[in-house]
């Protein structure tokens, strides 16, 4: 093998797509020539970061149930196909995995279509875990944490206390979402923090959807003009927990 011919299997050796003589013969080559290890190695660090760097998204429950009736369908269709003609039952088993290539493809687009505003709340929520800025006022009585508020915010946040259904309130610090200074409250459930956002709905109210990111779950929605945004890697079924306390005892205005 010459180097132009090592290079162009490179990708394909590392996925493990060759067989077993040309990856011998690759093997081979690789052991006595330092400029295709040093390809080699470069191939493995970028694919390395790709695998690191690419988002991860769970399929929704729209791609779910799609694929699970395209099943059903084919199921049903395959009954009726004569056994004695393969070249009808081919077409169809090809018709099938275009329709589920495309499901696929819309269910991903599906999952990943965050709203820019919920990605801008993850990265923030991230942000404050990382660079140990998760409070600037710490303190679990909503009487210090709301009252800390005044005189930095043009409006004054609902805090409301949670520990006694194992959502304690942790404290708050000043945030940025879409351009405009933000109230951040901060809970805590067991080893997770949750980042509720608060600010006046103006014009863009948020209409209580759930989104994942990364691994992240985002739960918003506006109630008596406020808008509320909550961020925790907590599971879904405990982040709606949250949410549903946080709507049953803020006070309509």
């Amino acid at each position: 093998m010459n180097h132009d011919e090592v290079a162009r299997l490179l990708g394909p050796f590392q996925d493990g797509e060759l067989d077993l003589a040309t990856s011998q013969k690759l093997e081979e080559h690789l052991a006595s020539c330092p400029s295709c290890q040093q390809k080699l190695a470069g191939e493995q660090e970028l694919a390395n970061l790709i695998r690191s760097e690419i988002p991860r998204f769970q399929a929704s429950p729209f791609l779910k149930t799609r694929i699970q009736a395209a099943l059903r369908e084919n199921k049903s269709t395959s009954a009726t196909i004569p056994s004695w003609n393969p070249i009808t039952l081919a077409w169809a088993y090809s018709g099938l995995a275009v329709a589920t290539l495309v499901i696929l493809a819309v269910g991903v687009f599906w999952t990943q279509r965050v709203p820019v505003l919920e990605q801008e709340a993850v990265t923030n929520h991230v942000r404050s875990l990382q660079v140990s800025h998760l409070m600037d006022v710490a303190s679990t009585d909503q009487h210090t944490v709301k009252p800390w508020f005044a005189g930095k915010l043009d409006y004054s946040p609902q805090v409301v206390d949670l520990s006694p259904s194992g959502y304690p309130l942790m404290g708050g610090r000043l945030d940025v979402l879409d351009h405009r200074n933000v109230a951040a409250i901060i809970y805590q459930r067991r080893k997770h923090y949750i980042n509720l956002f608060i600010w006046p709905s103006d014009t863009k109210s948020l209409h209580a959807r759930l989104y994942n990111q990364n691994g992240y779950h985002v739960l918003d929605w506006t109630k008596s003009g406020m808008n509320y945004l909550a961020v925790s890697e907590l599971g879904e079924k405990e982040l709606n927990e949250f949410v549903q306390m946080i709507q049953d005892q803020t006070i309509d205005k």
